[in-house]
């Protein structure tokens, strides 16, 4: 009976997400959000974006002290894509600390604005670290929006968030906001359906000259400085032409109607005197010693980098090549753009099928009958295809697994290679470049690309699952050039059997788990850290009809 127990607690759960789905349907009416979103403040300061790049910067600010070293961080760049009119720059951000170290560098050499756009902000050390150089940029005369989804957010960041907002050159702005901010549960019951699409684009852009895309949230885990669980992602910096479409997108969706100033959804709390950098509490010099190792992670990060001169020195070395930038239109979250124009029907008339090789990189593998009946009709062409996605222990999402798991045998027995990332993954261990973590920390794939054929790659924050493709709002670039392409192909090999397991058919049809442990192949017949409870939960969630939700 002890046994069972687990798995009825489960059970309970499953059904009572049922009843708030029925619920949220039949009340979701009663919410009610402000009736202007945009304040005069946050109205004004775009505007005044506008203007410094009109070539009036006496009139976009009163108070700019920039350098001239930041000054020439525009000309280096201006430079280089004189030389390339019509290409753009890459250069990726393979481990966290680069991730961080180069958006707080970055901010820091900022001249005119800072445009940022995340699905997840944390609030912790790494959140306020950016804030804080967010903050004083914009204490430098930078004009700085911060434009969040809001399914990660709670009440105490939202005093933050005000605290921030406060500064006569910052704006925030939340896109398709909670109602209740205090009793965030409320909202499943009074809102599910609207607030079940969420916004998960990533990036940050510094004087609409160089921008950072792909898969990283902001948060210790996302850059490699958290003690249980870190994400092995790839972002990817990019000048030059593109830079203008990511500033667009962002444009698009920071002003439309269903983006809130957080000053319409929250009030600070009364009688508050805290300054903004007074409140960030994950800084203080008085924290415990594993919260001081972080912060000296991050500081050391930043000594370490040296992307500043690196960028002044035109050292960076960026490569150059023809890209398409690909965005959901901001009314997919409202259910009112047009289907076709949804970033994975872009995906396939801008690639087309595959002729040779297809790889897939995913953190969240859902491909569904449908996908699954079409990467078989591809490897039935002679197509060679390999997929990397999270192992069981690594996922950080179970019911994903539920759905991708399932597919395993049919897609192996059409010759289609599958690897998944062990959770122990480690720095130490990893030869391949693609990803790197913390190694006492527990790994899980966050990385999301993919190469097609000789040529094209697309690195940004779409999954391959249906939320990627119908629900959430997402990015990314398509990359042509044919030695990342081959890069990311010749990744998923043996050699990534130190940091990964490859999932091949027995002959009596069963599954078995290849890896390399110690020095020594290992075979392993069941699936690795998956119990009893674990297979009755996961076909208890494969039977239900939830992969739409994935």
């Amino acid at each position: 009976m002890s046994m069972l127990y687990p798995v009825l607690n489960r059970l309970w759960h499953c059904l009572a997400l049922i009843m708030v789905v029925l619920l949220g349907a039949t009340v979701s009416g009663c919410q009610v959000l402000p009736k202007e979103p945009h304040l005069p403040k946050s109205k004004a300061l775009s505007a005044r974006v506008e203007t410094l790049y009109q070539g009036n910067a006496a009139l976009a600010s009163t108070k700019n002290t920039a350098t001239s070293k930041n000054t020439d961080l525009v000309a280096a760049i201006s430079k280089q894509r004189a030389i390339h009119p019509d290409l753009s720059g890459y250069h990726p951000i393979v481990t966290g600390a680069n991730a961080f170290a180069a958006r707080s560098i970055l901010t820091g050499m900022a001249t005119k604005n800072i445009d940022v756009q995340y699905y997840i902000w944390h609030d912790d050390q790494s959140g306020q670290l950016l804030l804080k150089d967010l903050w004083e940029a914009a204490e430098r005369g930078v004009i700085v929006r911060l434009l969040l989804d809001d399914f990660n957010n709670n009440a105490a960041f939202d005093q933050h968030l005000l605290r921030f907002a406060r500064h006569p050159n910052i704006a925030v702005r939340i896109i398709n906001p909670l109602m209740h901010r205090k009793f965030q549960t409320l909202n499943y019951l009074t809102g599910l359906p609207r607030i079940n699409r969420r916004m998960h684009n990533k990036s940050m852009t510094f004087d609409r000259q160089i921008t950072i895309i792909g898969g990283r949230n902001i948060g210790n885990e996302y850059l490699s400085n958290d003690q249980n669980s870190q994400f092995a992602d790839l972002d990817v910096m990019l000048i030059g032409k593109v830079v203008t479409d990511v500033d667009n997108s962002f444009n698009s969706y920071w002003s439309a109607p269903i983006s809130f100033d957080i000053e319409t959804l929250a009030t600070l709390k009364a009688n508050t005197t805290t300054e903004f950098l007074t409140g960030l509490d994950k800084l203080g010099q008085h924290e415990k010693s594993h919260e001081a190792d972080s912060l000296n992670v991050y500081k050391s990060a930043i000594e370490d980098s040296s992307i500043d001169s690196d960028l002044l020195k035109n050292q960076v070395p960026f490569r150059w090549s023809d890209m398409q930038f690909l965005s959901d239109d901001v009314g997919k979250l409202t259910k009112s753009a047009p289907v076709k124009t949804n970033l994975v029907h872009q995906l396939r008339t801008l690639l087309g099928r595959p002729s040779k090789e297809l790889t897939i990189i995913s953190s969240y593998f859902v491909p569904t009958n449908n996908g699954v009946n079409t990467l078989i009709e591809l490897a039935n062409k002679g197509i060679k295809i390999k997929i990397l996605t999270n192992s069981f222990d690594a996922t950080d999402v179970t019911a994903v697994h539920s759905g991708y798991s399932q597919w395993r045998p049919k897609l192996l027995r059409a010759g289609i290679k599958i690897y998944e990332l062990k959770s122990t993954a480690s720095e130490e261990k990893r030869e391949n470049k693609l990803w790197k973590a913390r190694s006492q920390s527990s790994t899980s794939l966050h990385a999301k690309t993919f190469a097609v054929d000789d040529h094209q790659v697309f690195i940004g924050s779409y999954n391959v699952d249906p939320r990627s493709a119908n629900i959430n709002t997402e990015m990314g670039v398509i990359i042509n050039d044919d030695d990342l392409a081959r890069q990311l192909h010749e990744a998923l090999s043996d050699d990534l059997l130190n940091q990964a397991y490859e999932v091949k058919l027995a002959p009596d049809g069963r599954l078995t788990w290849h890896t390399v442990e110690y020095g020594r192949q290992v075979v392993y017949s069941a699936e690795p850290e998956v119990d009893l409870i674990d297979h009755l939960w996961l076909m208890l969630m494969s039977w239900l009809p939830i992969d739409w939700l994935l």
